[in-house]
């Protein structure tokens, strides 16, 4: 048998022995801070790793907006606080397992792009793409749309809250309609005015109905003050709101529309795909009823707290009540 021998080192100013057994643990310990250092240095690694994949994982989500206000509003001092632009907002930050970006669109654009993957739209009518689009429930309105005069009319037309009528309206050659181009979307089949279309399209091309064929979705009132055009349509918020967005003076007029007392639904709408209809589920689960008096708040801060529409609103979302003036 070999005999064990001690191992000599120095240490300080003397000199030291270690056993053949120390020597023995000595290494094997180091083997074991080298095995834990290994460990941690994969633990550390895979946990990057880990967390870049979660980032990675995250699915793209786009979003259309359009210049409408007080819908959504994209450029001057009112940018993004349209009441559209608050509802898009809380629908990301309660979605925050998507990567999330906003896309700025006109109508071809919107037509052009709205059936790819990964695209939704925050405040749309139903009826576009009836058969590729998939909507939400329902959590918001567009209410009836009125017409708008110069005030230089009021006595011909009447005091302010007179309900007019359309047809009637049109029947008078010496009054001219200005209003967005009626089929503004035939690819999507909508148009501008769902309700109004019936009344509109017989006076197509006739000299007292005139069509804005342009990138932008509302009539600037100022072309009535101008003498363009004597009347136009709107909803009840697009005085006040031009007033503040474009400094225009109290100067119009709105009346109500015998052939329109109907709101319209807005949903948030995505192509009818697995993430679609995943994107649609998630949304539904945030429509509670707390969500949607908020919304209502929003709509507030642009229609001068208009009674009738919280009424609409609080019937239809909150109490559920069946209303024959709210349409698809």
């Amino acid at each position: 048998m070999a005999l064990s021998l001690p191992v000599t080192f120095v240490a300080r100013n003397c000199v030291c022995h270690l056993s053949p057994t120390l020597k023995i643990w000595g290494k094997k310990f180091q083997s074991l801070l080298l095995a834990f250092g290994l460990f941690f240095s994969f633990s550390a690694l895979s946990s990057v790793s880990y967390a870049q994949e979660t980032v990675k994982e995250k699915e793209p989500l786009l979003w259309f907006v359009w210049d409408l206000p007080p819908e959504f509003i994209i450029s001057g001092p009112w940018k993004d606080q349209g009441y559209a632009d608050k509802f898009l907002k809380f629908f990301i930050d309660n979605l925050p397992e998507y990567e999330h970006t906003i896309r700025h669109v006109n109508i071809p654009r919107w037509s052009r792009e709205v059936l790819k993957p990964n695209r939704c739209s925050a405040h749309l009518w139903g009826g576009f793409f009836p058969d590729k689009l998939l909507l939400s429930k329902p959590y918001s309105f567009t209410p009836p749309h009125v017409a708008i005069f110069h005030k230089r009319h009021q006595t011909r037309i009447g005091p302010k809250g007179t309900v007019v009528s359309l047809r009637d309206l049109l029947k008078q050659s010496d009054l001219q309609l200005i209003i967005m181009n009626v089929d503004f979307n035939k690819d999507a089949k909508q148009s501008r005015y769902p309700v109004l279309h019936p009344y509109l399209l017989p006076y197509v091309g006739q000299t007292n109905l005139i069509e804005q064929f342009s990138s932008e979705n509302v009539i600037d009132l100022s072309l009535l003050a101008h003498d363009r055009a004597d009347y136009t349509l709107g909803y009840p918020t697009t005085i006040r709101t031009q007033m503040r967005i474009n400094n225009l003076e109290d100067d119009y007029i709105a009346y109500p529309l015998k052939e329109h007392n109907l709101y319209k639904n807005v949903y948030v709408a995505c192509n009818n795909d697995a993430f679609g209809q995943d994107v649609i589920r998630k949304v539904n689960a945030l429509l509670t009823k707390k969500t949607l008096l908020k919304f209502l708040s929003y709509h507030e801060e642009w229609n001068d707290n208009d009674v009738e529409f919280r009424r609409t609103t609080i019937d239809y979302f909150i109490n559920r009540k069946p209303l024959e003036n709210v349409v698809e």
